[in-house]
């Protein structure tokens, strides 16, 4: 894990899908999955909490994405059904969880697939542009899906992309550390969301 203490300057806070159909939701797990998010990763809504509470007082712009799947829109739901069985996951209905509740002033964006820019790049890169974001710090879940592919698009389009590696869980503890592990310090940079605030300096 990269201990760089970043800058916050021309940032924002990203957070995917910390929503009730993937986190709290009891239904069949697939065959990959060794246990639900909450038992793997505990400390996960305390971590999330935490994040938003240092980045709203440090007035860094927190965006919030959530996944509202559609069979209209969501073309990749007939491949995933072959590739596992019809009822063996929740598609996403966009209900957050209480501890990752949007404030008034807080944009959210619904996508409809694991890349928030396949699905809303125009408008989320439009809100980014107008805020002079240009670094994202990005989290949530799954680690190895929504996330990753979300920030593998980030890198794509030239932003800077760091993952909060304590701010993101996955139903597979296994897959969680090994993406992160592979990635980190290739085309982003994996750090512990406290490192954004010690000794972060706030420049523009």
């Amino acid at each position: 894990m990269n201990k760089e203490k970043p800058d916050l300057a021309n940032s924002a806070v990203v957070i995917i899908d910390v929503q009730s159909d993937y986190i709290s939701d009891t239904r069949t797990l697939l065959e990959q999955q060794q246990a639900s998010l909450l038992e793997q990763f505990p400390h996960f809504p305390d971590n999330i909490r935490s994040l938003l509470e240092n980045a709203r007082k440090n007035k860094v712009p927190v965006i919030h994405i959530r996944e509202k799947d559609n069979n209209k829109k969501s073309t990749w739901i007939p491949w995933w059904n072959k590739l596992h069985p019809p009822g063996n996951i929740a598609l996403g209905e966009g209900s957050p969880e209480p501890y990752a509740k949007e404030l008034k002033n807080e944009a959210v964006f619904i996508k409809w697939t694991y890349d928030l820019f396949h699905s809303i790049g125009d408008e989320f890169e439009a809100y980014l542009k107008c805020n002079n974001i240009k670094r994202l710090y990005m989290c949530g879940v799954l680690t190895k899906a929504c996330v990753m592919f979300s920030a593998n698009s980030a890198f794509c389009k030239g932003y800077e992309v760091y993952i909060l590696e304590d701010c993101c869980a996955d139903r597979n503890k296994a897959h969680h550390d090994a993406i992160l592990t592979i990635y980190d310090g290739y085309h982003i940079k994996v750090i512990n969301s406290k490192n954004l605030w010690e000794s972060t300096k706030i420049t523009n």
